[in-house]
């Protein structure tokens, strides 16, 4: 069975949604568990930024703050799916133990390259 245009560009994006919720995950717990190396194979080879609190990162190893006992969990997860680019914002919550200890809202930008989607940017923004 062949699939229309509109039918193979639902299904790319359908995909492209679950691999970037993969993405999320894996970068969740790398950042819990401290595991700087991982971390950063969720963005791009090069060229990435990490912006948080008003501060921009192009070294993601400067830009690295996990583990320290923080859990963080992200929810409320938008994604938009265009070729090989995509856009994401979600909800972060950190927690100590069962403790809710801060949220703020991710903006993200990704691409697919290498057989894969990365982060090209993360901007953190904390709630007040």
């Amino acid at each position: 069975m062949t699939l229309t245009y509109q039918q193979q560009y639902v299904l790319d994006g359908l995909a492209g949604r679950a691999a970037i919720l993969n993405l999320t995950a894996r970068y969740n717990r790398a950042y819990s568990e401290g595991d700087l190396e991982s971390w950063i194979t969720t963005f791009r080879h090069a060229g990435a930024t990490v912006v948080r609190g008003g501060d921009t990162f192009t070294d993601l190893r400067a830009a690295f703050d996990g583990g320290g006992g923080k859990r963080l969990v992200t929810v409320d997860n938008e994604i938009t799916v265009d070729g090989v680019n995509a856009t994401q914002r979600c909800v972060g919550l950190a927690f100590v133990g069962a403790k809710l200890v801060a949220t703020g809202t991710y903006t993200d930008e990704l691409i697919y390259e290498r057989g894969g989607w990365y982060f090209t940017s993360r901007a953190f923004e904390w709630d007040l």
